[in-house]
């Protein structure tokens, strides 16, 4: 049967091919190549364990492709040939609508070209059922198609068509069926979660059991992923097999009814979560364990994971691109490869016997054994995806696990007890509000430790120390996982050796200045002799935030000196509170303003705040910081604080949003020197950087901190000027973040 793995292990390397890169008649010439490969193996195949391993490999590689090529040409050329029309369609809608940029987000189902497909709908004003039609003209556009973009999660999840009304919506109400009942029954059990829990609570109950994240606060999600537990408020694999254990006990583990029981109770629950690939995959494999206690069978996990995966890719060959996949399949197959010796290997000074210590120690033992297992193939994805690794998860999920447990318990429980009598259900959801309480504590403390989690997106040494460990794993699995001390004492060296080169690297400049890639925003970081100011912390959101933080404390930052605020738009200040709360900073220096922003963070950073009413100056070793104060009170933009920096011979100027008049307004209230950096206002817009600040300055290099955005920054007009004025132009859209160093 272990044929099959490799089969599956083959198709799903040409899926990922495929999902990766442009779809077209080179699918189908890799799969006759992979055929003929096969053809080769088979004749020298015979009876050399290799080489059938490498035949099965092969074949799997050759219908991985061709079904890649089918799947694209029958299901994807049609919505292809329609990305870009405006047309009349007819969606039925099958979930409630979720609020979006666009007014309200609204997944449905409508018809192409004899096709029916996934489709989410961006309109506003309307708020349909599950059940009801929504009737609109739409510009229908493809999401993205390998090639130059990542596949992104819309079609990892199905969703190949995104539709924009174009005009008015009409709303037919229709009868919710079989396919709308299990967002009906999510939304039932959305609301009656609400009810039943206390505020504090609600958000991350509904997460748990359902998988809602969006009432979760972004300091919850963020301590969450640092301490090495987001996954269990994504429904995954993990929540069916603690829903199979409660069936399993309450059938008292009989074959037949826990069969009988068990499977439609599983795939009922995918349903409700959305049968998202973790849980589909877990469901798979829980039903083919409980089918083969049914028919007294041997059950194989590296099989039934392989099949698991093999019918997700059948059904969607774009399902390898989804994270969820991946680290569902990597996850359990860390667990199979490593759990048993290592859980073997912690337990072997453990004595046997039945008492309440040794029971806790192999406890304790086969959960650090399942997390450390599980992180060995999971680290590299989770590094690449999301730009951060846990290094405190195993402590995470040892003090974590069991309380996560009992409160999913619990919340059924309090579900079904309300429907009886709410006061009831009211008393069982208090005390599992202790325990999610006791959850978000244990997250919050060890997700605030120092080197709770590194960063490899910021720092190259933390990236090749990624690498380094994958290959140290690969070697150590040839090897049979022989020489377990050589194989820790490596990565731990490794680790320590990559930390301490991104907190010596800072030392070996006389100063840094960093234009952070934050999106469409701008924080740059200034540092000299020992100290560190940021300037702005705004773009996408309170992530501009965790973006700063993560980057200074990959290169040893663990205190802020200085943070200016040059104005109060949301693009240069979005991030700051939660910098704040994520970093010591010494002093907050705001223009003053009566705008709402100014005032809560002015309350945040309490004696701290410095109101810039006129100049500042600070000089420390050869380094001195301008603060220069507001010029105007014109609007926000040009009532902001600007800012010149200078180490030894190298000088900074970064001006915020300030406009073309009033840049010539500080030309004219103060002797600027020549610059070696200017950081371009206003993101690029054609409204500033203007030629009499070029000309006075001469920038040798103009930076420009800028990201995807509707206000077509920057605008050409401008590159043209800095351009005709011999300046070298550096975009972090297209160079991601900047350093300069001396």
């Amino acid at each position: 049967m272990r044929k099959f793995m490799w089969f599956t292990l083959g198709f799903g390397a040409a899926c990922g091919v495929g999902t990766y890169t442009a779809p077209g008649w080179w699918a189908l010439a890799a799969a006759l190549a992979a055929l003929l490969a096969c053809g080769l193996l088979l004749f020298l195949a015979r009876r050399e364990k290799g080489f059938r391993v490498g035949l099965c490999v092969c074949l799997g590689l050759s219908l991985g492709f061709s079904w890649f090529w089918t799947y694209d040409a029958l299901f994807l050329s049609p919505a292809r040939q329609a990305d870009g029309e405006t047309r009349e369609i007819a969606l039925t809608v099958r979930d409630y609508p979720q609020e979006s940029a666009y007014g309200y987000s609204v997944d449905g189902v409508i018809s192409l070209s004899g096709q029916r497909y996934k489709v989410r709908l961006y309109a506003s004003g309307i708020q349909p059922e599950p059940g009801d039609t929504v009737h609109v003209s739409a510009q229908l556009r493809l999401t993205a198609d390998g090639g130059s973009q990542q596949p992104t999660y819309h079609r990892s999840n199905g969703i190949f068509l995104l539709a924009y009304a174009r005009g008015e919506a009409q709303v037919v109400p229709g009868q919710a069926g079989l396919a709308e009942w299990p967002a009906n029954v999510r939304w039932t059990l959305n609301r009656r979660i609400s009810d039943l829990f206390p505020a504090d609570t609600a958000a991350f109950a509904q997460a748990l059991l359902l998988g809602e994240r969006s009432g979760l606060t972004y300091r919850e999600e963020n301590a969450m992923s640092l301490s090495g537990i987001s996954h269990v408020v994504a429904v995954s694999g993990m929540h069916l097999v603690i829903l199979f254990a409660l069936v399993y006990a309450l059938t008292f583990r009989h074959r037949v009814i826990s069969a009988v029981i068990g499977i439609p109770v599983l795939f009922l629950f995918s349903a409700v979560a959305g049968f998202t690939p973790s849980v589909t995959r877990s469901a798979v494999m829980l039903t083919l364990a409980l089918i083969a206690g049914l028919v007294r069978r041997e059950y194989d996990p590296p099989t039934a994971l392989a099949f698991a995966a093999l019918c997700l890719l059948t059904a969607n060959p774009l399902t390898a691109a989804s994270a969820s996949f991946q680290l569902s399949v990597a996850a359990v197959a860390g667990i199979l490869c490593f759990s048993g010796r290592l859980y073997r290997w912690l337990t072997r000074r453990v004595k046997k016997g039945k008492g309440w210590m040794q029971r806790c120690q192999r406890a304790a033992a086969n959960s650090v054994a399942v997390t450390l297992s599980a992180t060995a193939f999971t680290a590299p994805i989770v590094a690449c995806t999301f730009g951060v690794m846990s290094l405190v998860s195993p402590v995470t999920n040892l003090l974590t696990l069991w309380a996560v447990s009992l409160a999913f318990y619990g919340e059924i429980a309090a579900c079904v007890l309300s429907y009886l009598w709410m006061p009831l259900g009211r008393i069982v959801a208090w005390v599992v509000a202790w325990l999610i309480r006791y959850i978000l504590a244990v997250s919050n403390f060890l997700g605030e430790l120092p080197f709770a989690a590194v960063f490899p997106a910021e720092s190259p040494y933390l990236a090749a120390w990624v690498w380094f460990a994958v290959l140290m794993l690969g070697m150590f699995a040839l090897c049979r996982f022989r020489g377990k001390k050589v194989f820790g004492l490596g990565l731990g060296a490794a680790l320590l050796l990559s930390v301490a080169l991104g907190l010596a690297e800072p030392l070996g400049n006389r100063f840094l200045v960093r234009v952070l890639d934050v999106g469409q925003g701008q924080c740059v970081v200034l540092q000299a002799g020992g100290k560190t100011y940021v300037v702005d912390c705004g773009g996408d959101g309170e992530d501009a935030g965790e973006k700063a933080a993560r980057h200074l404390q990959s290169w040893g930052v663990f205190h802020i000196d200085g943070l200016i605020l040059t104005h109060f738009d949301q693009d240069h200040v979005s991030g700051a509170a939660h910098l704040l709360d994520r970093i010591p900073v010494d002093r907050l220096y705001l223009p003053p303003s009566g705008d709402e922003a100014c005032q809560t963070l002015a309350a945040q950073g309490g004696s701290r705040t410095v109101l810039v009413e006129e100049d500042l100056q600070l000089t420390w070793d050869d380094a001195v910081l301008h603060i220069f104060a507001p010029l105007q009170q014109r609007n926000g933009n040009d009532s902001g604080v600007s800012v010149l920096f200078t180490a030894g011979e190298y000088d900074t100027l970064i001006t915020g949003d300030m406009s073309r008049q009033t840049e010539r307004l500080l030309l004219e209230t103060h002797s600027l020197p020549d610059i070696e950096l200017l950081v371009a206002g206003h993101h690029g817009a054609e409204t500033s950087t203007g030629l009499p600040l070029l000309r006075v300055t001469r920038p040798e290099v103009v930076a420009i901190s800028v990201g995807d955005n509707a206000y077509g920054h920057p605008a050409e007009q401008t590159l043209a000027r800095i351009a005709g004025e011999g300046c070298r132009i550096l975009r972090t859209d297209q160079s991601g973040t900047l350093i300069f160093r001396g």
